[in-house]
């Protein structure tokens, strides 16, 4: 452990001594840089001063020179006394030297302006030596060349300011490195272009509620940990692993355990980090990645968020995706063409498997793909678990009651869910996590934080009250409905009030499922109805686009409507004679569902009043308060078990 310790202090100084002495040099070279171009300006003068002839010396030592009028000046020029003409365009007059009597003069003179270019074509036609001057003058130049020289002056001292910082960060990082891997980054290993890492301390001990993807990365492990045992069988593993599913469901995380598990060289790297703007960097670093893996032996390679590279590539793509696809076509070669490495095992990362191009798929690359879906409820169990037990936390809190009700939710939402707790317990003074706390963090998680300070007119509430109190009634009243977890009046987010279903864990949704969802959704419409008359408000536009969301899918896809068994395409669904017979039937399956509820609750009125000004009184009630206070209708209604 202490020769690998100094050999790497020593690859690291030696590192920096020639880091040092590059920047050395390059700044001694800027120095000579700009010394010469401060000696280049005085070689200028000296050259322009030795390259002038006998005659303009001459002149330069002579008084002043003659002023002629512009017309004695041309006939000089037709007698072919002007021997030389220098225009100077920026302040309209002509100097040079002419022949008189026998001596040779200096002479100045001035024409209009604009008559610059006649003047020219004049002298060369009377074969008089012409020079022009430009606006800046050999004064300026000078002038130039000093700026620049102080210019690069200035570049060498900020280059000097900025090596100091670059050896401050590198001493930085190299100290980071050398702790703990996961203080590195908050994935658990540092991501750069393709650095090689620490093995991470993460391990499959670590990893809850992915059973099944963890059994199919452990023979991964016992190959890159004992390969002779598989090659004296002639069984070749897997080139590539990729692993699939939506955000927060721990892709990363298994990642770092089998590189924890397998205790090999581990190079991390996100997709986005290859590609630049220019053509071919991205294809280089892919190169470069893989040449040090190999260079390493048995190493795995993690690239994440693989689809901001591997995109299907099409005849037709866009002049900006060059260096992307280059990038891809580059990954294919290296993960089987013709420099390929039995040794370098490729682990990668995506939630959208649909759009990876079909050549990254086939076997020989990734060759198998492993699902990492959202826990079930033993899996959620299993997690909270594991973050609880990292937490002070009260008697009497039980994972299992809580992942009953966390549905739907992936492993980062639950770990969000518990850190809230803890912060909301911080908040309260107190020293371990109660079930008070975790309630209220799972609203705010699934729902939004409350907004208590929110002042609401007393018939805003009124209405908010009976609009949520028949939601929660219909939910309970039928049989294939979810029973509500709670029920408020407390403003959340976007929203005035809230009913809290639970998420489903079932595979399936029947006909009679979907239906009460419905029935569910429209709830809060009647409620206000009844209430209100033919007054209601908007409150309800929400539960509308929800209900005919479900209520189209039930016609397009499910088969669930009038119109029997069948898929319709979104695009068929706009216009035409199978658009109006969709409609048609979504609008019966929500009319239907309003009726229900109107039915349901119309029957029990007293119940939906009772339900509400309990509301009003204490704005928050859970599920076993509202059974207790409204019972439950055992029979499923009638309108729910007809045709749809």
């Amino acid at each position: 452990m202490s020769t690998s310790t100094t050999t790497a202090g020593s690859r690291r100084s030696g590192a920096s001594g020639r880091t040092r002495r590059n920047v050395t040099r390059a700044l001694a070279a800027l120095a000579l840089s700009s010394v010469g171009v401060v000696a280049a300006s005085f070689a200028s003068s000296f050259a322009k001063a030795a390259a002038a002839s006998p005659e303009q010396v001459a002149l330069q030592q002579t008084a002043s020179p003659t002023t002629l009028p512009l017309s004695e000046l041309l006939a000089l020029a037709r007698h072919g006394d002007v021997r030389t003409a220098r225009l100077d365009t920026a302040s309209d007059a002509v100097t040079g030297t002419f022949r008189t009597g026998g001596h040779v003069r200096a002479y100045t003179s001035a024409y209009p302006a604009g008559y610059g270019a006649r003047l020219t074509e004049q002298l060369l036609a009377d074969r008089v030596t012409l020079s022009a001057v430009a606006a800046t003058s050999s004064g300026s130049t000078d002038v130039s060349l000093s700026v620049l020289a102080t210019a690069s002056l200035l570049v060498v001292l900020w280059l000097a300011v900025a090596a100091r910082r670059r050896r401050t960060g590198a001493a930085q990082r190299a100290g980071r490195f050398g702790g703990s891997q996961s203080a590195a980054s908050p994935a658990g290993f540092a991501k750069g272009h393709g650095e090689q890492v620490e093995v991470p301390p993460t391990r499959f001990n670590d990893v809850a509620g992915l059973e099944e993807a963890v059994e199919s990365l452990t023979e991964l492990v016992d190959y890159l940990k004992n390969p002779e045992k598989y090659q004296s069988a002639g069984a070749d593993l897997p080139r590539g692993f990729l692993l699939v599913g939506p955000p927060g469901t721990g892709k990363t995380l298994l990642a770092r355990a089998v590189a924890g598990e397998a205790g090999v060289p581990f190079f991390a790297i996100g997709a986005s980090e290859f590609v630049e703007s220019y053509v071919g960097v991205g294809a280089a670093r892919v190169r470069s990645l893989f040449d040090r893996a190999r260079e390493a032996g048995s190493a795995i390679v993690f690239i994440d968020e693989l689809d901001a590279i591997g995109r299907s590539r099409s005849s037709h793509s866009a002049p900006g995706n060059e260096e992307r696809e280059s990038t891809l076509n580059q990954l294919l070669v290296e993960m089987d063409g013709f420099a390929t490495s039995a040794s370098v095992v490729v682990l990668a990362a995506t939630n959208r498997p649909d759009i990876l191009d079909h050549a990254l798929l086939r076997p020989g690359r990734f060759d198998r793909q492993i699902a990492v879906p959202n826990p079930d409820r033993r899996g959620r169990t299993h997690i909270l678990g594991l973050y609880l037990h990292r937490r002070h936390v009260a008697p009497g809190v039980d994972p299992a009651v809580l992942s009953a009700r966390t549905a739907g939710f992936s492993g980062a939402d639950l770990a969000n869910l518990v850190n809230t707790a803890a912060l909301l317990a911080v908040r309260a003074g107190k020293e371990s996590i109660s079930s008070s706390e975790l309630e209220e963090a799972l609203a705010t998680v699934a729902l939004g934080p409350a907004r208590k300070s929110a002042v609401v007119a007393a018939q805003d509430r009124r209405i908010t009250a009976w609009h949520e109190a028949g939601h929660a009634l219909v939910g309970l009243w039928l049989e294939h409905a979810a029973d509500p977890i709670s029920v408020s009046i407390v403003p959340r987010g976007q929203t005035g009030g809230v009913t809290w279903f639970p998420g489903q864990d079932d595979m399936f949704l029947s006909r009679r499922q979907a239906t009460a969802q419905l029935a569910v959704a429209m709830a809060g419409r009647v409620a206000e109805e009844l209430l209100l008359g033919d007054d209601f408000t908007q409150g309800a536009a929400q539960d509308f686009r929800a209900a005919t969301d479900l209520a189209r899918r039930m016609v397009t896809e499910y088969g669930m409507g009038s119109m029997g068994p069948g898929f319709v395409l979104p695009e068929e669904t706009h216009i035409g004679v199978l658009a109006e017979r969709v409609h048609a039937s979504v609008q019966s399956l929500l009319e239907e569902a309003h009726a229900c509820a109107r039915d349901l609750l119309v029957q029990r009125r007293d119940v939906l009043e009772r339900i509400a000004d309990r509301l009003l009184e204490d704005e928050t009630l859970d599920g076993a308060t509202l059974v207790v206070l409204a019972g439950r209708r055992p029979p499923e209604h009638d309108r729910l078990t007809g045709a749809a």
